[in-house]
């Protein structure tokens, strides 16, 4: 089980996380749903250790061992789509960018460039990099944004796959109806609702 307990994060003046706990079961996909800027973000990067809480722990959630999708795709100009996947394998499982291209609709895309992907396409890039990475937890932050609700409910199925825990953020309601628990969130700060 991942727990955060008490967590607190204030951003100067701004407070985002006031003593706020969550206990995230240690497999399925559990969607994060509120409005923008209500924290969801926040507590994603606290989870994989990238923001550190003025007060608060996290257990049960190694950094070292989570794969993070950011919210922008960050996606390098001059890498194709099949070298984006390389890059975040190890040389004997290189032979694999094959199957996560796969796994994002992506097949036909493996020399293209990110410029020549729709914004759909280089989300989806983004998110097979990301499951291509491996690790004991995901957390994906919109992963599905510019995605098509059909092609993300396959994704999404996939994901499950993947045999660990996932936390994703979203705002798409097809998103939620795949996900196996919903934490309504408002804010900020962040609380359940």
């Amino acid at each position: 089980m991942i727990k955060l307990e008490d967590i607190t994060v204030r951003y100067g003046e701004k407070l985002v996380l006031d003593r706020f706990s969550l206990e995230i079961p240690p497999e399925g996909l559990t969607a994060l749903s509120g409005p923008s800027g209500c924290g969801k973000t926040t507590l994603l990067r606290v989870l994989a250790g990238l923001t550190r809480p003025g007060s608060g722990a996290v257990s049960g959630a190694d950094p070292a061992k989570t794969a993070f999708l950011f919210q922008e795709d960050r996606l390098l100009p001059w890498r194709t789509a099949e070298q984006h996947i390389t890059d975040v394998l190890p040389r004997a499982r290189r032979g694999e960018a094959g199957r996560w291209l796969d796994f994002a609709e992506l097949a036909d895309e493996g020399g293209a460039y990110p410029a020549a992907l729709s914004g759909g396409m280089a989300r989806r890039l983004a998110l097979a990099r990301c499951a291509a990475l491996g690790g004991e937890l995901f957390l994906l932050d919109e992963p599905f944004a510019g995605v098509d609700p059909d092609r993300a409910a396959r994704i999404l199925d996939r994901l499950r796959g993947l045999g660990a825990p996932i936390v994703l953020a979203t705002h798409q309601p097809q998103v939620l109806a795949g996900c196996d628990r919903i934490v309504a969130l408002d804010g900020p700060p962040l609380r359940r609702v």
